[in-house]
């Protein structure tokens, strides 16, 4: 709430309670009734009319979400991605690269970040087999299978190439 909608709603409030409180207890003496009493009905009152006053006035003055606040982006997802990696966060980056990956499957390099982030040359291998898929003559590509390649060519066999 910005501070013209705060200084509204304490003018609001107040008056509203101190209204009630002030003529009430006019009403009550002048009808024979102790203004005490009429003090109390008035906080009352009061209360009663600034609900009256207030819930229409914060649903007017509430802030608001920015249209568009709650649509996810690709581009800044992997951009927090590529700067938790920079920052050693580790976890926090393989969250946002999967968040991409299932997003946009296609995405080459959220797989190829993803890979560099493997706890194991196998799920590095893996990770480098969707990148394969998707761009196979892609020089980043390339260059990480090279890397990968003879951590995990034990498991398949001994082949000469990758498969």
């Amino acid at each position: 709430m910005d501070q013209v909608g705060v200084d509204l709603f304490i003018v609001y409030s107040a008056s509203g309670a101190l209204i009630g409180s002030l003529i009430t207890p006019l009403i009550y003496w002048s009808k024979g009734r102790k203004p005490a009493t009429g003090f109390f009905a008035g906080v009352l009152v009061g209360a009663f009319g600034n609900l009256i006053l207030l819930i229409p006035l914060w649903l007017i003055l509430r802030p608001r979400p920015p249209a568009g606040a709650n649509t996810f982006d690709l581009a800044v997802t992997y951009q927090m991605g590529a700067a938790a990696v920079l920052g050693g966060r580790k976890e926090e980056a393989r969250f946002y690269f999967v968040q991409v990956t299932q997003a946009d499957p296609e995405h080459v390099g959220a797989w190829l970040y993803l890979a560099n982030l493997a706890t194991t040359p196998l799920e590095a291998w893996s990770y480098l087999q969707q990148a394969r898929a998707i761009e196979p003559g892609n020089p980043s590509v390339q260059e990480a299978v090279a890397v990968v390649w003879p951590q995990v060519r034990h498991l398949y066999g001994e082949s000469a190439n990758p498969i």
